[in-house]
């Protein structure tokens, strides 16, 4: 679960970083993405591969047209504005996949085994070691995109100064487009890595909130430290479930919360801002 913490996490950092925003419909697109691929599988019958990649083709544009409706429209309006139409689109995005499919639960096939095997002295299934595989791959070919690709070079100078990036020269819109559509599908990766281990329903993104909780704790500044909350936000919740109950882990995790923020306002990895007067 960690590693889907850090994959929502930084899809959450990366719209923030880029344009200042909070997307609270980054939960209900994972959701999107999980039922894009339950219903490739399910209704139209496609391979495994085929379907991950139609859903995280969707949840691109899903976060490209989120970008343009909800975002670039209100770019001067108040920040309270933008998050709310945000939280419009989420609402939007549940209510029309209950009206295609109803409150149906389902559960995505597993790819791999869910039989637990000795690792080292831990009992781990093969599915989640996968899970943890695709998700470190995810979070590494994110981190060379950012280091390597100019367009990630134009996301970064766009994160640090909007006005300033425009000055020298990055084209602004089309970055914080495509910042938008890789958040979708970081989404989408996550909803189908989700998918099998819990059961597909609308409300289904709600688990997302921990991903924007993990950016909080990890900072919301630090792309690496929102990915590396989403990693202690699971080991937290391991520990707890196994030593304590399971029915704590909320509980536990808020104080976790309370208790960073209290010491450390902008994250474990966070960096203050700065304000020149």
């Amino acid at each position: 679960m960690g590693s889907i913490y850090a994959l929502t996490a930084l899809g959450f950092a990366t719209i923030y970083r880029a344009s200042g925003v909070v997307n609270f419909a980054q939960g209900d697109m994972m959701m999107i993405g999980a039922m894009a691929a339950l219903v490739s599988l399910r209704d139209f019958h496609l391979g495994q591969v085929a379907a991950l990649l139609l859903a995280v083709g969707l949840c691109t544009l899903l976060g490209y047209l989120v970008e343009r409706i909800a975002f670039r429209p209100l770019i001067d309006a108040p920040h309270f504005t933008v998050l709310l139409s945000t939280v419009a689109i989420g609402q939007i995005l549940r209510s029309g996949v209950r009206v295609f499919y109803g409150q149906e639960v389902s559960i995505l096939p597993p790819v791999l085994s869910t039989e637990q095997i000795d690792l080292l002295g831990v009992r781990v299934t093969p599915l989640q070691l996968g899970i943890l595989g695709v998700a470190a791959a995810t979070l590494i070919a994110v981190a060379a995109f950012f280091s390597l690709a100019k367009l990630g070079w134009g996301m970064r100078a766009t994160s640090q100064n909007l006005r300033g990036a425009a000055i020298v020269g990055v084209n602004v819109p089309t970055v914080l487009s495509a910042t938008w559509a890789m958040a979708g599908a970081l989404a989408a990766i996550g909803g189908v890595l989700l998918a099998p281990m819990i059961i597909v329903t609308p409300d289904m993104g709600v688990i997302g909130n921990k991903g924007f909780i993990a950016a909080i704790l990890g900072g919301f500044s630090s792309l690496g430290g929102a990915a590396a909350g989403g990693f202690i936000l699971g080991v937290v919740e391991i520990i707890v479930g196994v030593y304590v109950t399971s029915a704590f882990k909320d509980v536990v995790v808020f104080v976790l919360l309370l208790g960073v923020l209290a010491a450390l306002p902008n994250g474990i990895f966070g960096k203050a801002t700065v304000s020149r007067v």
